[in-house]
């Protein structure tokens, strides 16, 4: 029988259509995903297609339309020819997209983490195996009007396809998901779920409508003909996607109390998916119902989904694995028994649709799922976590944008330090934009630094001329004293003078350690105070014979500010327990304990085994002047408090309350 070429025609136009939801997915999958593999993901879509062509082509068609074998496989047709007519030739055409489309249903759900040739791999598997197999199983002979298929002998309706085409596409992606894992940081081990957002959304709604243009000739041209069905065909499938989408827009709104634009875009392709079995069968009104439940369903799917952390980076299973199972379920339930044209009741087509979901989740994700798991043991369908974070972009094509060549020039600034690196600047982006004030930044950090420098070699000049006025006024000091003890008899007198140029000694000695410093900021405690105690040991000429020195101090640190006075103060300990720190009847010994307390102050001790401070010492007396300065000094300068144990020896213990003093600093 001779095919109308108006219907011949009809059926090129919508292959045409269907090939438009490559562009669709295109974009849907590419908004939906950061921009590091936006590149990856376009180039997958556009090789899938051309695997689909050449498998299909080779031996697809043939095992999906051939001459079925008991119902099971088709045995003829391989290597499609030009001499079959019109009529086949452009049925052909429009079966490859169909096969191309399921096949792009995994490339956005497995996006931002799995291998260039693992898709491949994975095109090959569905392309030339999964999808035809099964589609003989259904569709086998509906080019001539008499399905041969065993499902589709059985009764199994599946119109244009929401399980041939979408459910297996769905099964294939959820194993391919199963096994490759979750995109790194997507399900921390505690905390909340990471939401990975999109680069493009408005692109990604660009996509969605590029689809409903391609649902017209997806359900459209199933009929193969252009009749007086396919107006209500495309009607129902134009009411099934706006019902799915405003489903989800409210219910979106209620749970996340915002209209949720990712929402809105897989609501209206569950909604398409779901009339995709049916549309042929049922009412407007039940077209509408069918695809406001596809969204519930497919808001139930992604929940479940999220539950089990099964991250699909493009929503694809919930949309055309969850919708496509209650589609197909839907044509049972709603369908009307005389167009089904199966002979059999609601109950009877409610138990074959079933059936028909639980033979494709059998063949199509047991098998997928079993060979990606043995291919994925020998050669990792991943890549690797670099180059999952640097993106597929770079790692997988060895493409370049200038947001990443910004981001490589900041990278190695921060490696090395070198401030004189400057960010490519491309005009008339907003990436060079960007970089064009990021290096603007960066020249001005460059001449405060420049200023910083300058100002720092200024203050070294004046702690030099700082440091050569004190040493020199305290030698004139000392003269002076020494020339006013030299003129005075009394003995009391050039005793005083004797101890105070002792001070100014030690006064310049403390001055000439923290000068020489390198840090004036972070004075290193330990070293100071042991150096300063050595050095009065060698000013005093003590004999280590006679004294022994036990020092336990701990790596502590503290600011220039602090250093002064405790250096004093341990100057005038020290200088006191080797005035009285020996006995008759045995050699001296001086210990010096410096620690960090659990509340955070410092706690110094100096103690000596000696004969004791003098019974009655009063240090409010001018005789005791150096403890008057211990005191004063511990008090007023270091916010601390000494404690004198006069029992055994002498024992001077301070505590320096450094949160107080900082606390007053701030103040």
């Amino acid at each position: 029988m001779n095919t109308p070429l108006i219907d011949v025609f009809w059926v090129l136009v919508c292959a045409g259509l269907i090939f438009l939801m490559q562009a669709g997915f295109t974009c849907m999958e590419s908004g939906l995903t950061r921009s590091k593999n936006s590149i990856n993901v376009a180039i997958k879509n556009i090789t899938d297609f051309g695997i689909s062509t050449i498998l299909f082509w080779f031996f697809g068609f043939a095992l999906m339309f051939g001459v079925t074998g008991g119902g099971w496989i088709g045995s003829t047709e391989f290597f499609f020819s030009l001499d079959n007519g019109s009529q086949q030739i452009s049925f052909f055409l429009f079966e490859i997209m169909f096969c191309a489309t399921a096949v792009t249903i995994v490339s956005g759900a497995t996006a931002e983490r799995l291998r260039f040739r693992s898709y491949i791999i994975i095109s090959i598997i569905l392309a030339g195996l999964i999808y035809p197999v099964f589609g003989h199983w259904v569709w086998n002979g509906i080019q001539i009007g008499s399905t041969s298929g065993w499902l589709g002998k059985m009764g199994f309706v599946d119109f244009a396809g929401s399980t041939v085409v979408h459910s297996v596409g769905g099964w294939v992606a959820l194993a391919a998901l199963m096994v490759i894992g979750s995109r790194t940081g997507r399900f921390p081990p505690v905390g909340a779920h990471m939401k990975i957002h999109g680069s493009n959304l408005p692109l990604s709604v660009l996509g969605v409508l590029l689809l409903w243009i391609g649902w017209f000739g997806f359900n459209g041209g199933s009929t193969l003909a252009l009749n007086d069905q396919v107006a209500a065909i495309i009607t129902n499938t134009f009411l099934a996607g706006a019902a799915g989408t405003m489903v989800t827009l409210i219910i979106g709104w209620i749970i996340r109390k915002q209209a949720d634009a990712e929402l809105v875009i897989f609501g209206s392709i569950a909604g398409l998916v779901s009339i995709t079995a049916s549309a042929h069968a049922v009412s407007t009104a039940y077209a509408l119902i069918i695809g406001g439940i596809g969204g519930a369903v497919m808001l139930g799917v992604d929940s479940l989904l999220e539950y089990f952390h099964v991250d699909d980076a493009v929503g694809a299973i919930p949309v055309h694995l969850g919708a496509g199972v209650w589609g197909t379920l839907a044509v049972a339930i709603f369908g009307e028994e005389k167009l089904l044209n199966t002979g059999l009741n609601r109950g009877e087509q409610l138990l074959i649709q079933a059936s028909g979901i639980g033979v494709c989740f059998l063949w199509t994700f047991g098998t997928s799922y079993g060979l990606f798991l043995l291919i994925n043991r020998y050669f990792p369908l991943r890549v690797s976590l670099e180059d999952e974070r640097v993106g597929l972009n770079v790692s997988e094509h060895g493409a370049t944008t200038e947001l990443l060549d910004m981001f490589r020039t900041m990278d190695s600034q921060a490696r090395t330090g070198d401030m004189s690196l400057r960010v490519p600047v491309e005009p008339f982006t907003e990436v060079g934009q960007i970089a064009e004030r990021y290096n603007w930044v960066m020249d001005s950090l460059q001449r405060e630094s420049a200023k910083t420098e300058s100002s720092l070699q200024e203050k070294e000049l004046l702690l030099r001329e700082i440091h050569h006025r004190v040493k020199n006024n305290l030698q004139i000091i000392s003269s002076l004293i020494s020339l006013q003890s030299r003129s005075s008899e009394d003995e009391q007198a050039i005793e005083m003078a004797q101890e105070s140029k002792n001070r100014i000694k030690v006064m310049a000695l403390i001055h000439e350690k923290l000068y020489r410093s390198k840090d004036f900021a972070n004075v290193e405690f330990n070293e100071y105070i042991k150096n300063l105690v050595n050095d009065l040991f060698v000013s005093y000429k003590v004999s280590s014979s006679r004294i022994s020195l036990k020092m336990d101090i701990e790596d502590l640190s503290l600011g220039i500010d602090t250093a002064i006075p405790t250096g004093l103060i341990v100057n005038e300990l020290v200088t006191n327990c080797l005035k009285y720190a020996f006995k008759p009847e045995k050699d001296g010994e001086i210990r010096i304990s410096l620690r960090l307390l659990d509340s955070g102050e410092k706690e110094l001790i100096v103690s000596d085994n000696g004969i004791g401070l003098p019974d009655g010492l009063d240090i409010n007396k001018a005789e005791s002047l150096g403890l008057r300065m211990i005191t004063n000094l511990t008090e007023r300068s270091l916010y601390g408090k000494v404690n004198i144990n006069k029992d055994s020896g002498t024992e001077f213990r301070i505590v320096f309350k450094e949160k107080e003093y900082k606390d007053r600093v701030n103040t």
